[in-house]
Formats: C-alpha cells, sequence, structure tokens
C-alpha cells in the first residue's frame, strides 16, 4: 500500500511540473548547425510559472543575447543576465503572471539570439527551479559557413588550380 501511494504521489508530482523545451530557428532537435547566428525559442507547454537559466555552458564558444519575453501584455515576466564561474553565461529567465494579471499562456516565452565565429561549438542548456543539476533541454551549436560561401571558395580553388 506505501508503495502505490508513493507512486501515486510521484505521478502527481512529475504532472505538475512545466513541460519547457527549446527550439533553434523553429526546429527541435540535440545538435544544429548554424551560419553565424541562430534564434533560441523557449516554449512552455502549459501556464505554469517557472524559472530558470538559459545558458552557454562552460568551454563553449558564442554568445547569447538579445533576450526577449514574449506575452500579449510585454509582460511576461523577468529577463536578467548572468553568469557563474564553472557553469556558464547566460540568462535568468522567469515565467509569471504579469503585475497587470495577464496569465502565462502556452507556447513561445522567450526568444534570445545566439551568435558566434566559424568554427565555434557550444552546448546550449536550460536548467529549471528547483533542481538546477540536470537541464532540461540541450542542444549543441555548431557554426559553420553559408552554403553560397562554401561555393564561392570551391570555385575560387578550382580556378586556382586551373591556372597552375
Amino acid at each position: 500500500m506505501k508503495r502505490l501511494l508513493a507512486l501515486i504521489l510521484f505521478l502527481g508530482l512529475a504532472q505538475s511540473a512545466n513541460a519547457v523545451y527549446i527550439q533553434i530557428d523553429g526546429q527541435v532537435g540535440s545538435s544544429f548547425d548554424v551560419n553565424g547566428s541562430a534564434t533560441v525559442t523557449v516554449i512552455g507547454e502549459d501556464g505554469s510559472s517557472w524559472l530558470g537559466y538559459l545558458i552557454v555552458e562552460e568551454g563553449g564558444s558564442g554568445v547569447l543575447g538579445d533576450a526577449v519575453k514574449l506575452d500579449a501584455a510585454g509582460d511576461l515576466g523577468a529577463v536578467s543576465s548572468y553568469a557563474e564561474p564553472g557553469w556558464g553565461v547566460g540568462y535568468e529567465l522567469t515565467a509569471a503572471t504579469s503585475g497587470a494579471g495577464v496569465p502565462i499562456t502556452a507556447g513561445t516565452q522567450f526568444t534570445l539570439d545566439f551568435a558566434g565565429n566559424l568554427g565555434d561549438s557550444a552546448k546550449v542548456s536550460l536548467y529549471l527551479d528547483p533542481e538546477y543539476t540536470v537541464p532540461v533541454a540541450s542542444v549543441y551549436l555548431t557554426i559553420v559557413p553559408e552554403p553560397a560561401t562554401l561555393f564561392l571558395l570551391g570555385i575560387g580553388g578550382l580556378l586556382l588550380r586551373r591556372r597552375r
């Protein structure tokens, strides 16, 4: 009987957790090649309040910037820069009902820009309260040249080879 009660309690707590995930340029996945920059979108699947950190984990190159909180009133929560040695650099995000009483809605809640230089790679992770030890979502980003740039480099290489 105790096991059954423990299982019911566990399942009840698991259902009350806000499911939050991240997209890169509108796509869900775990690894992306991007052309110098990308839009990171934080999406909540329900209207629960939450506090979390979206960071470029230590050792990664590239930066997050231009954080925008999204809702009808423009007052979804709070966004502030965050850095902690040994962990990473990014933003603290708070999704909460606005001061005007506008509730949180499911869907896009925050957008940020990721930018880096050619060859940079980074792990971007979202950690939520109360356990900041395991990310609820992580993506790996690698900065690659645009296809047009690769094409022009290839043509230039062929022309140089042909001249010799």
